[in-house]
């Protein structure tokens, strides 16, 4: 099967709807790109890097030559294992794990100050569109995972008021079973925190 040969998004969901099955979804980096691609493509998030005062990890970025930085750390994770396989000195190992730990950290810094600073930055026709579409799937049994380091999927969610989906920080179910319950109402626990 050739990539013209691929069924369409619309081929798979009506396959998949013909044979009542749910359907899932899996985000990666495209679904913030879309919201705003100077924020969230790995070119602004390694100009983060290129406009810092680090000179090992701009160098690190211009030899891998790449701007993607899951790339570097598993790349620095296998130049570790692969050192401590030839035994080399225990102090080349360490500044390679440091440096991989010192690149998570310039990533969890490049999505703080480039993030949306609020969930309202997110217009509202934009945020009630994207919800219209994942309710589309949590609204019939299916599921939406993500990859992306940022809020936006959760932001959208919750400021749509998304019942079937659950953030791990209220409306829990209190009196969840492993055993089926007919008829059973979920108790939920209170959204208010004070």
């Amino acid at each position: 099967m050739t990539v013209d040969n691929l069924p369409t998004y619309v081929e798979i969901t009506n396959y998949l709807s013909s044979k009542k099955r749910p359907k899932h979804l899996l985000m990666g980096n495209g679904f913030s790109m879309a919201y705003d691609p100077s924020i969230f493509s790995y070119n602004a998030l390694s100009t983060f890097i290129e406009n810092s005062d680090d000179l090992l990890l701009k160098q690190l970025f211009k030899t891998i030559n790449t701007k993607n930085f899951e790339i570097i750390m598993q790349e620095l994770d296998n130049f570790a294992k692969i050192a401590e396989v030839f035994s080399a000195d225990k102090s080349l190992v360490n500044r390679i794990v440091q440096t991989n730990e010192k690149l998570k950290g310039s990533l969890i810094g490049a999505v703080q100050q480039l993030h949306p600073e609020h969930v309202f930055t997110i217009p509202d026709e934009k945020s009630s569109l994207c919800f219209k579409f994942l309710d589309d799937y949590l609204s019939n049994d299916g599921k939406v995972f993500t990859t992306n380091y940022d809020l936006l999927l959760y932001w959208v969610l919750m400021r749509n008021n998304a019942q079937q989906a659950n953030d791990g920080f209220g409306r829990e179910l209190l009196n969840q079973t492993d055993e089926f319950v007919p008829n059973w109402e979920p108790e939920y626990s209170s959204d208010d925190l004070g």
